[in-house]
Order: structure tokens, then sequence, then C-alpha cells
């Protein structure tokens, strides 16, 4: 969970100061939430690079109107606090602008996919 913490941030802190991409530290949780990222929009892409004997994500910022794509990253859980929702309980976040991850039996996916696939699980996190 912290890598996803010190990911996150890493992408706000970069968007807030107009970077073009970032470094971030490789985990394969940070990769499926990269590949989440990419296809909603959020962020560019990003690319996995080996220096050493450790690995490194680049990620490729996105602006919109010269305005950060992400707004806002809300905690869903942290590491003493874990938030739960049933699939029932799942609805559009942010009046359907944004999307909620999710960690499930399914691996992680949108508040979407979720409702779809009829399981519920632990929230990591809202962006918009």
């Amino acid at each position: 969970m912290e890598t996803i913490i010190k990911c996150l941030n890493e992408i706000v802190n970069g968007q807030k100061i107009g970077a073009n991409s970032v470094i971030c530290l490789y985990s394969k949780t940070v990769e499926q939430i990269l590949n989440i990222l990419a296809n909603e929009g959020f962020i560019r892409g990003f690319f996995k690079e080996n220096i050493g004997t450790y690995k490194k994500f680049y990620i490729l910022l996105k602006y919109v109107d010269d305005q950060p794509a992400i707004r806002n990253v809300i905690l869903g859980s942290r590491p003493g606090f874990k938030s739960f929702k049933k699939w029932k309980d799942l609805n559009k976040s942010m009046n359907g602008t944004g999307i909620l991850i999710m960690s499930t039996n399914k691996g992680i996916i949108t508040n979407e996919e979720a409702f779809h696939k009829k399981v519920g699980g632990q929230c990591l996190f809202k962006i918009y």
C-alpha cells in the first residue's frame, strides 16, 4: 500500500510543478494501477526500465488545457485503516467523472468493472 501512496504522490506533485514525467518504483500492483490510469485517460502512458538490479517506472503525465488531468486523489485505504465495499454499494464517483480503484479477488479494477462483475473488495483510492 505504501508503494501505491508514494507513486500517487509522485504523480500529483509532478503535475503541480508542470513536469512531463515522473519516476516511480516498480511493483506489480503499481503496474496494474498505471494500466487503469492510462486506459481511463489520467496519464499519457508509462514504461518500465531496468536500472542496475532494480526496476523503475517512467510515468508520462497528461495535461488538459494546461491543467493537470488528475485534479484530486482521495485515499480510501491506508496502512492502518482498510475500507471495503460490497458490489451493491458501488456507484459513480464524482458524477461520473472520476473512478474508484478497488482490489478484488478478480484483481485491481475500477468500480464500474466491479459492479458489472458483481464483486466487492477493498477501496484503494478515488481519482478524478
